[in-house]
């Protein structure tokens, strides 16, 4: 993981697009989580398929090849770590801006930690929700979820029928993510707002992939 020639990209061409019809559209990344059923901390772990690029890493790729502004949500006992990923993602993308907040307080669970990344956010139109254990969403999948949030609405990304990440949320909503407590994460927003939910088909499973156990990586090769 220390050779940064190695960073992972995917064949397609990036669609990164540093605004979305204008509107300022970054990616609040939680990656707070303690992997208890994987066994180790997973977002560390290699990918089965390069073996120099860890699961979180991947994911930072990805997302720097679609927005402009990520925030990532993470745990003090990761910093060393997280830093010289953050920082080799800095080089080889200097067009983003990568902003690593601590919290300190992550066994509250996901609804804390989305509230705390959310309180970080002052002049977005909108944030992409993402999971940083999910390296195989496509950043053009990133990209086209950005470009089609607007401040008023929530954007939610289905393959095949299936609802997947990263899920956008308009500005019209960053207060009731920032008054989020304990492990229930935005599923009562998206529940309180069902009607402005617009159901974006995608043609990219990596949606729907998050990797809990080492099982899951390990059947990815």
């Amino acid at each position: 993981m220390n050779d940064s020639s190695a960073l992972s990209q995917p064949a397609h061409p990036s669609t990164r697009t540093p605004e979305s019809g204008h509107l300022k559209v970054g990616a609040l990344v939680l990656a707070a989580g303690f992997s208890r059923r994987f066994g180790a901390t997973k977002l560390l772990a290699a990918l089965p398929e390069n073996r120099q690029i860890s699961l979180f890493e991947q994911t930072l790729i990805n997302l720097c090849m679609a927005l402009p502004t990520i925030v990532v949500v993470y745990r003090p006992e990761l910093r060393t770590q997280f830093h010289e990923i953050r920082d080799r993602a800095a080089q080889h993308y200097p067009g983003t801006v990568i902003t690593l907040v601590e919290f300190k307080q992550a066994e509250s669970g996901m609804g804390a930690s989305l509230a705390f990344g959310a309180s970080h956010i002052t002049d977005w139109d909108a944030a992409l929700v993402c999971l940083a254990d999910m390296p195989y969403v496509m950043p053009s999948t990133y990209s086209l979820v950005a470009e089609s949030v607007r401040p008023e609405s929530i954007v939610v990304p289905c393959y095949r029928g299936a609802r997947g990440h990263p899920i956008a949320f308009g500005s019209a909503y960053l207060d009731e993510l920032r008054a989020l407590a304990g492990d229930a994460g935005g599923r009562a927003i998206l529940d309180m707002h069902s009607a402005k939910i617009f159901t974006l088909n995608v043609d990219d499973d990596g949606i729907l992939i998050d990797i809990d156990t080492q099982d899951d990586l390990d059947k990815r090769l």
